[in-house]
């Protein structure tokens, strides 16, 4: 940091790990960057706007042995970084289904993050 510039303040919600999961989206695809409890970073080749809302999945290839599991998020896109080939798009995530299949009668597992 130089001198004269604020400190940049901390806005994330939780803890955000360094992972690479598939990101499926109406259109298009990507990976992220990092994910969290209620948000997530992906690059795509698909521009976004900041303030749009958003629905897609995240592909766990290795969380169950016996076959890959799927994450449906929704949630609103709070900023992009523009790059020459890929775009960075932050998401604040709403709510999610784990498409859980021994979960429920319905087979799936659903939340909100709190608000």
């Amino acid at each position: 940091m130089n001198l004269g510039e604020a400190p940049r303040m901390e806005r994330r919600e939780a803890p955000r790990f360094p992972v690479t999961l598939a990101v499926k989206f109406c259109g298009g695809q990507g990976w992220t960057r990092d994910v969290s409890a209620s948000g997530t970073f992906f690059t795509t080749e698909w521009p976004f706007r900041v303030g749009a809302a958003i629905r897609f999945t995240l592909v766990l290839d290795h969380a169950d042995p016996r076959r890959t599991q799927e994450v449906t998020c929704e949630g609103v896109v709070v900023r992009v970084e523009p790059a020459d080939r890929t775009h960075g798009v932050a998401v604040s995530i709403n709510s999610y289904d784990l498409g859980l299949a021994e979960s429920g009668p319905q087979g799936t597992a659903t939340g909100a993050w709190p608000a």
